[in-house]
């Protein structure tokens, strides 16, 4: 390696790693983040169903296949992940994911196509997408940039101008603002 160095300048790429700290710090966001989308989903529950904000769409949708990408975001996992139990799940054979299921919301009876695939050793991706709305909105519509406290996970990602980072508050706001009537 000294001999293309000196040759052609050529450097060895410096290894990332992270400290023990910013893990750790990582991690503590992740629980705070899936504590809040948790506690979110039963707000939207006691006000209507999850279906009602767009916002909510905005981030189960959030499919790295649609960006020509690999990777995956904390804050979709969650709200896929905690919200479940909101919905009827009828899993469906063969697609083009390893899982696939359509969702149908137990109150509203909209339905979503269910996706799960595993793209490598570190990326696992959730996705749901409307199919079918079958409520009103109340939330407020939802904007770009998207507002993400934990983020991105993967190998590659998509135009860094289509996410921003924002606090845990900001964000809490953020998906559950409603709809305001003039």
């Amino acid at each position: 390696m000294k001999f293309l160095q000196k040759i052609f300048g050529i450097q060895k790429p410096a290894r990332t790693t992270m400290s023990p700290d910013a893990v750790q710090q990582i991690q503590d966001n992740a629980n705070k983040l899936w504590k809040l989308l948790e506690e979110t989903l039963s707000y939207y529950d006691s006000v209507a169903c999850a279906c009602a904000f767009p916002r909510f769409h905005q981030y189960v949708r959030i499919d790295c296949v649609d960006y020509g990408a690999s990777f995956y975001m904390s804050e979709t996992e969650g709200f896929i992940y905690h919200a479940q139990k909101y919905f009827d799940v009828q899993p469906l054979g063969k697609g083009g994911e390893v899982n696939n299921a359509i969702y149908t919301c137990k109150k509203c009876k909209s339905t979503y196509d269910y996706g799960w695939a595993d793209f490598s050793i570190h990326v696992n991706r959730t996705v749901l997408k409307l199919q079918e709305l079958k409520t009103e909105t109340i939330g407020a519509e939802a904007k770009t940039p998207i507002p993400f406290v934990v983020g991105l996970f993967g190998h590659k990602y998509p135009e860094r101008s289509l996410f921003d980072m924002v606090s845990l508050e900001v964000f809490s706001t953020y998906i559950r603002e409603l709809k305001t009537t003039h």
